[in-house]
């Protein structure tokens, strides 16, 4: 399936160009072009777009140029993209989505109606990041979660700021996870809940409860209280497992 950025705010061609450098390395343009089977002003619109974005890094090259390169280009060096790495790309979007949510919920917060208990599905593992991005980017005062080792890397820009705000984190994962700012427990899986949990409880306002298999994750997020409640027993339980 090919790789799609667009979500995300990138274009079609972005999305190609950066699959194009994870599968092919860096390269000049007109490589990347043909690699891609793209015409070179697209292909370097798109570069220089994935560049501003932060997706890829350009630097002088040396070496012989191609003869399309040498065409127009004079003597000049040509230029060489490489792609940033996927989970500091990763990593960045979900940063920027982050501070976007939270600015969203800071508008939002003066002209909405009073809140009301809410059960929202949770289908995938984006979804997941979305909502957990957006409820530790608001926490104000404790973050529990138990969840998968490979989840955390992802929220890493929302929990160190939580941490620097003095957000008690009490954080858990199947297996050891390095963060430089709180500890993650080592919670051993249980066999009774379907599949890798994936569950947290923010400022005891809203809570997620859900499960992964594979590559599927299926769940709830909610605010109304018996839910958070069951959210805060699971982990509790989950986190007793011999």
């Amino acid at each position: 399936m090919p790789l799609d950025l667009t979500p995300f705010g990138f274009t079609a061609t972005e999305s190609t160009v950066y699959e194009v450098l994870l599968n092919n390395g860096p390269g000049t343009g007109y490589a990347i072009a043909r690699a891609a089977g793209l015409a070179r002003a697209n292909a370097y619109s798109a570069l220089e777009g994935l560049v501003t974005k932060g997706a890829a890094r350009v630097t002088e090259g040396g070496g012989e140029k191609s003869v399309g390169e040498r065409r127009g280009d004079g003597d000049r060096k040509p230029k060489r993209y490489r792609p940033e790495p996927p989970q500091a790309l990763v990593a960045k979007i979900a940063s920027g989505q982050g501070r976007a949510l939270e600015q969203l919920s800071a508008d939002l917060s003066e002209i909405a109606a009073p809140p009301t208990p809410t059960l929202i599905e949770i289908d995938s593992s984006r979804a997941v990041l979305r909502v957990l991005s957006h409820d530790i980017g608001r926490a104000s005062a404790s973050v529990l979660s138990l969840m998968p080792t490979d989840a955390y890397p992802l929220l890493i820009p929302v929990l160190r700021r939580a941490a620097a705000a003095g957000v008690a984190l009490e954080l858990a994962a199947p297996a050891p996870v390095a963060l430089p700012f709180a500890p993650v427990a080592v919670c051993p899986e249980d066999k009774s809940w379907p599949g890798t949990p994936v569950i947290a409880v923010v400022d005891d306002l809203t809570a997620l409860i859900a499960a992964r298999t594979g590559h599927r994750v299926a769940g709830h997020w909610s605010s109304a209280p018996t839910f958070i409640a069951a959210a805060r027993l699971a982990i509790a339980r989950l986190r007793q497992t011999p």
